[in-house]
């Protein structure tokens, strides 16, 4: 009896420490990001935050560059993974807005 609930813990602690430990896919990002500088030939990107940090960073892919039409001065999101390389940079004019609702108030046409 002792040895089957020794057995139950130790496999219950084994499958919880298993769960922590998974891959983490973790980025940061920098929403309203302006472009400052792009270096085709280093594959960096040079940006500023709207906390008026200014950052240069690689890219992981360097594609990543060719594939976006990303300009000096654009306004971006900018995603980092946790080697501080840039995984991802989004155009904001490329994010499609949400169609307006009504804004009237019921009595206006009244």
């Amino acid at each position: 009896m002792n040895i089957r609930l020794i057995l139950t813990l130790t496999l219950c602690l084994l499958f919880s420490v298993s769960a922590i430990v998974g891959i983490s896919d973790a980025t940061t990002t920098f929403g309203g990001s302006r472009v400052i500088a792009i270096d085709q030939e280093q594959r960096t990107i040079t940006f500023k935050t709207n906390e008026g940090q200014t950052w240069t960073l690689p890219v992981t892919d360097p594609d990543l560059l060719n594939r976006q039409s990303i300009a000096k001065n654009d306004q971006v999101t900018i995603e980092i993974d946790l080697n501080d390389r840039i995984s991802n940079v989004i155009k904001l004019s490329d994010v499609p807005t949400p169609p307006r609702g009504d804004t009237r108030l019921d009595n206006e046409d009244r």
